[in-house]
């Protein structure tokens, strides 16, 4: 995993006009990595238009890769 690869990832929409909450696939852009690789950012683009950033933890949140 790198800077400026692309992930799929569900997000949740909720709709005002009927009340419900819908997931809806992205594709998401990773936009930082932690020097350690402790978490990552993720650059979505909804439906609408509008961007949002989210970070995420690497699984297992066990920092840098040894080796």
């Amino acid at each position: 995993m790198k800077v400026g690869d692309k992930v799929r990832r569900t997000i949740k929409v909720y709709d005002d006009a009927s009340g419900q909450t819908t997931a809806v696939p992205v594709e998401a852009v990773i936009v930082y990595i932690h020097p350690e690789r402790r978490f990552y950012t993720l650059e979505c683009k909804m439906p609408g238009g509008r961007f949002f950033r989210e970070t995420e933890y690497f699984y297992p949140r066990c920092g840098a890769e040894r080796g």
